[in-house]
C-alpha cells in the first residue's frame, strides 16, 4: 500500500501496499519524515524471520468475485519503494523483504512485520526503517488490480535510523478510507504488485500456514 498522511509538525514518508508505513519523527539537522504504509497493510505500502502463528479463525465465506489466486499466505522476497525520509531532501530508494500476508476469501487480511527492515542511502550514509507489529485490513480485487480499502486495526510501530543512530519512533494509524489501488499479476506461487506512480514494487511467494486457501 502507499498512502502517505502528513501529520502537523512532521512530514510523512511513503511506504507502499506494497498492505504497507507510518510517520517518522526526526532529530537535529535533517528531520526524519513520517512513514505511511506500503502494500496491503501499509499505506503510502515491508521482516525477515519466523512469525508467530495467528489465532485460528472460524471458516470464512468467499466474497463474491474475489480472485482466488490472491487468497492464501504470502511472504515478500522483494520490496522496493521511494520514501521521503527527510523533509529537505527528495524521495530516496529503499529496499527490503520479509513481510508476511494472510489474505482471506471474505475480503479481510492481515500483514505481519517482525523486524521488517528497509535500507536506503543518503550522502553516503545508510538509512534504515524497521517495522514491528501486525495490521488488519480489508481488500477487493479484479483480475488486474487490487484495492486496499481500509486499515481497520494495527499494532505496527516504525523505528528510523541514520548515521546519528535512532532518530524517531512512529506508530501506524488506523485509516478507514485507505483506498489504495495497485496493479498486480498472480500466477501459482508468485504474486507481483506495483504502483508506478509511487515507485513501489513487491514480489511475494506463497507459503504454507494458517490462512492458505488456494
Amino acid at each position: 500500500m502507499s498512502d502517505s498522511p502528513q501529520p502537523p509538525g512532521r512530514p510523512a514518508v511513503v511506504v507502499l501496499f506494497s498492505v504497507a508505513a507510518a510517520a517518522l519523527l526526526g532529530a537535529s539537522a535533517l528531520t526524519a519524515v513520517a512513514i505511511a504504509d506500503s502494500g496491503p497493510a501499509g499505506g503510502d505500502p515491508v521482516v525477515v524471520g519466523d512469525r508467530p502463528s495467528p489465532t485460528p479463525r472460524t471458516p470464512t465465506s468467499r466474497a463474491a468475485g474475489l480472485p482466488m489466486c490472491i487468497v492464501g499466505t504470502w511472504r515478500t522476497v522483494e520490496d522496493s519503494l521511494m520514501l521521503k525520509f527527510y523533509t529537505d531532501a527528495d524521495r530516496i530508494p529503499f529496499s527490503g523483504a520479509g513481510r508476511r500476508y494472510e489474505f482471506r476469501p471474505d475480503g479481510t487480511a492481515t500483514e505481519f512485520q517482525e523486524n521488517w527492515t528497509l535500507t536506503g542511502s543518503y550522502q553516503g550514509n545508510e538509512l534504515r526503517l524497521v517495522g514491528n507489529g501486525s495490521t488488519e485490513f480489508t481488500w477487493t480485487a479484479t483480475d488486474k488490480q487490487v484495492t486496499y480499502l481500509a486499515r481497520t486495526k494495527t499494532s505496527v510501530v516504525y523505528e528510523s535510523y541514520d548515521q546519528r543512530g535512532h532518530i524517531g519512533t512512529t506508530p501506524q494509524e488506523v485509516k478507514a478510507d485507505l483506498n489504495e489501488v495497485d496493479e498486480y499479476t498472480c500466477q501459482g506461487n508468485q504474486f507481483v504488485e506495483q504502483n508506478a506512480a509511487n515507485g513501489y514494487r513487491s514480489v511475494w511467494v506463497r507459503v504454507e500456514g494458517t490462512g492458505l486457501y488456494g
